[in-house]
C-alpha cells in the first residue's frame, strides 16, 4: 500500500537524493554526468509546482474508503491528502492484525481488488510487466 508516495516533497527528496548520492558517483562520462545534473536541476525546478491531480486523488480516496469500510473502520468525509495518508496507515495496521488470526475471505478479496486497482493507478506502466501476475 502506497503511503510514502502521498507526500510529494518526500518523493521528490528521495528521487533527488538517489540520483545525486547513488547514481551520479557511478556515472563516469562527462556528458552523461552533465545530462544527469540537468535532470536533477529540472526536478528541483518542479518541486514547488508538484500537486495532486484532483481526479486521481479522488479515485485514491474512494479506493481507500471502500477498503476501510470492509475492514469496519469509521470514515469521515475529509478527502484531503493528510486524511488519505492517515487512513492508509490505519488500514495497514488493521491488516497486520487481521492476518495474524486467519483472515476473513471478504477482507482478502477486498485487499486483492484494492491492490490491483492501486497498482494500475500508482505504478508506472513501464514497470507493471515485471510485477507478479
Amino acid at each position: 500500500m502506497t503511503v510514502y508516495a502521498l507526500d510529494l516533497a518526500a518523493v521528490h527528496a528521495t528521487i533527488r537524493d538517489t540520483l545525486v548520492t547513488r547514481v551520479l558517483p557511478g556515472v563516469e562520462s562527462g556528458n552523461a554526468r552533465a545530462e544527469l545534473m540537468s535532470v536533477v536541476e529540472m526536478l528541483d525546478s518542479l518541486e514547488s509546482r508538484l500537486a495532486w491531480e484532483p481526479t486521481s486523488l479522488a479515485a485514491a480516496v474512494e479506493r481507500t474508503k471502500a477498503l476501510s469500510a470492509v475492514l469496519g473502520q469509521e470514515s469521515d468525509d475529509s478527502d484531503d491528502v493528510e486524511t488519505l495518508r492517515a487512513r492508509r496507515q490505519s488500514i495497514g495496521e488493521a491488516l497486520a492484525t487481521a492476518y495474524t488470526g486467519g483472515a476473513d475471505p471478504a477482507v482478502v478479496k477486498a485487499v486483492a481488488r484494492f491492490t490491483a486497482d492501486d497498482i494500475v493507478a500508482e505504478i508506472s506502466p513501464g514497470l507493471r510487466p515485471g510485477l507478479p501476475a
